[in-house]
């Protein structure tokens, strides 16, 4: 199960893909890659037939190499937190138009 390729089909970061890197129990795993790095329970996740050659407990980094290995395109965190800005601007600009003048 440890390098287990998966797509997260439930939550805010649905439709990314993941890597189980650790097993808590039956029914949680810790997962990383495309996302945060998190307990998540396996019903959330549909897993792929491709599993990634990493050690349990592998770091973020490590992950990041062999998904990039396999094919998969990597969206760093950085980038993420980038676009989330550019909408909050965008956002904030938007609100200033539509604020009502006294």
């Amino acid at each position: 199960m440890i390098g287990q390729l998966c797509v997260k089909i439930a939550g805010k970061e649905s439709g990314r893909y993941c890597v189980i890197v650790d097993k808590i129990d039956s029914t949680y795993v810790i997962i990383d890659g495309n996302l945060k790095r998190r307990k998540c329970n396996i019903n959330h996740l549909e897993l792929l037939i491709r599993k990634l050659d990493i050690k349990k407990g592998a770091s973020t980094e490590d992950v990041h190499k062999a998904m990039e290995k396999e094919g998969i395109k990597v969206t760093k965190p950085r980038e993420r937190e980038e676009v989330k800005k550019k909408q909050k601007k965008i956002k904030k600009q938007k609100e200033k138009k539509n604020v009502p003048k006294k």
